[in-house]
């Protein structure tokens, strides 16, 4: 009998599972490969990326878009609609605390170590740094998945960090806005390049 509903299923389209947030400086050269990210054999960060360590409750990469309609008198009904902003977020929660990580959290300064002590200042810089960033997912197949954002920034998202005796470890949320880099001519990848191996 036929299959009315056409379910030849290919079961690497149903992912599941734990992402690894990386983030490298703007001067890094925007991959070509996830083998530019991680080396595919030992799963290192390449020169020039760094892990953001654990997460708590999952990755979230949203797109969105805003967009005007367009009328007629002589019509009811819209006849067209254009899009006139796009919005790509990602968003987590942290579970390592170290200074580190706070520093991509809350734009704080430098920290330096001395006397058996790590120091770190947090202010109120003019400016949001700008970073690359890759979502990289290890289907069930043995393959990855990378979502990479050519250029991101901190979003404007209150990140608190709860001490208690009780309840779930520290964690402190952080979410990153995606921008286009104009430097690109493909509208269809100023933002982000998803990368999958097949």
């Amino acid at each position: 009998m036929t299959d009315f509903f056409r379910t030849a299923i290919n079961e690497d389209t149903f992912i599941r599972g734990a992402a690894r947030l990386m983030w490298a400086g703007m001067t890094v050269a925007f991959p070509t490969s996830i083998s530019n990210i991680i080396n595919l054999s030992t799963y290192d960060a390449q020169t020039g990326w760094n892990d953001l360590g654990a997460t708590k409750g999952g990755v979230v990469i949203s797109r969105n878009s805003t967009e005007e309609t367009f009328d007629v008198d002589q019509i009811l009904a819209n006849i067209d609609t254009r899009p006139v902003t796009w919005e790509q977020t990602v968003a987590t929660a942290m579970a390592e605390a170290s200074l580190d990580r706070i520093n991509v959290a809350w734009e704080a300064g430098s920290k330096t170590t001395a006397g058996g002590e790590e120091q770190m200042g947090v202010g109120d810089p003019t400016t949001f740094k700008q970073r690359r960033l890759a979502v990289l997912l290890r289907k069930d197949d043995g393959k990855i998945r990378a979502h990479v954002f050519r250029k991101v920034v901190r979003s404007g998202t209150d990140s608190s960090i709860t001490l208690n005796k009780t309840g779930d470890q520290l964690t402190f949320p952080i979410t990153f806005n995606a921008l286009a880099d104009t430097s690109i001519a493909d509208v269809d990848t100023r933002t982000q390049v998803i990368f999958n191996q097949i």
